[in-house]
């Protein structure tokens, strides 16, 4: 299936979608300090009776604190607990980053974090990813941009430095740092995963070669950075409207030497599976 077809895209969407989408971003320029025009005609010069239909981009009070309250919840008359679809335990850390982060900084990761994607289509992977709910996507997006920003480094270390980066750290008089450096290396050069073509639906793919992993071989955090370099490097390729890539895993010569069993694999399968880390990238 050809992805401009495909639901809950940009251009794509039905008129509640829409809605929820125009919420988020709403949520999200609050959250960058950036408070939204109460009416659409400020930047338009509309008038209200020639303005279309469409929902205001302005909220208000009851809403904003709908919005940030952790008691909110779409589905809030259900009966759940408001914390029961917090599977990744990202709520509690969303209250602390409000509270502590700069503003200024998380709209800076939010940029960092679009590159070429559209950006109205990485707010709707988002909301796709939490089933529509404004507010647990927001959660979702500011845990992710607080986790590439501080925890990972993704866009002004791992990215940026890049394998240059990694051979530099390879040169490096600190034991830890030219371990480091050498490990992603040493990952580059066996060719334990690379990107090679696309499949029918034009999504580039990236092969894993499993037999190459050895336990122990690399350190868990040279795995991880590893991991996220490939990644990273695979949303580059994207083309519109494709949007996610594949993900092949060849288990030729494939044994028990090669089994992972650390919180690196457990890391890597949330990162791709959609989880708690970056939506709808790969296998969407």
């Amino acid at each position: 299936m050809a992805n401009s077809s495909l639901p809950g895209r940009p251009g794509n969407l039905t008129a509640d979608q829409e809605v929820k989408l125009q919420e988020l971003w709403t949520a999200t320029m609050r959250v960058f300090g950036i408070s939204a025009p109460e009416r659409l005609e400020d930047a338009g010069g509309d008038t209200e009776d020639s303005r279309p239909s469409t929902p205001s981009l302005g909220v208000k009070k009851k809403k904003r604190h709908n919005v940030f309250s952790r008691k909110h919840h779409d589905n809030e008359d259900d009966g759940k607990p408001a914390d029961q679809d917090d599977k990744y335990g990202q709520s509690k850390e969303f209250q602390q980053i409000l509270a502590s982060a700069n503003p200024e900084d998380l709209r800076r990761a939010f940029w960092d974090m679009a590159k070429h994607d559209h950006p109205d289509g990485l707010l709707l992977r988002f909301l796709r990813a939490r089933k529509w709910d404004v507010h647990n996507a927001l959660v979702m997006l500011i845990a992710t941009m607080k986790w590439r920003l501080s925890d990972m480094r993704v866009d002004d270390d791992i990215m940026k430095k890049g394998e240059s980066g990694a051979l530099a750290d390879s040169e490096s008089s600190n034991a830890a740092v030219k371990r480091e450096g050498n490990d992603f290396l040493a990952q580059l050069r066996l060719g334990k995963s690379f990107l090679h073509g696309t499949d029918k639906a034009g999504r580039p793919i990236c092969f894993v070669r499993v037999r190459l992993h050895r336990q122990g071989e690399q350190t868990e955090a040279s795995l991880e950075r590893y991991t996220v370099y490939v990644i990273e490097t695979a949303r580059l390729v994207l083309a519109r409207p494709v949007d996610t890539a594949a993900i092949l895993f060849d288990m030729t010569g494939f044994s028990m030497a090669n089994m992972v069993r650390t919180r690196t694999h457990r890391w890597g399968r949330n990162f791709t599976k959609d989880a708690g880390l970056h939506p709808s990238q790969i296998y969407d």
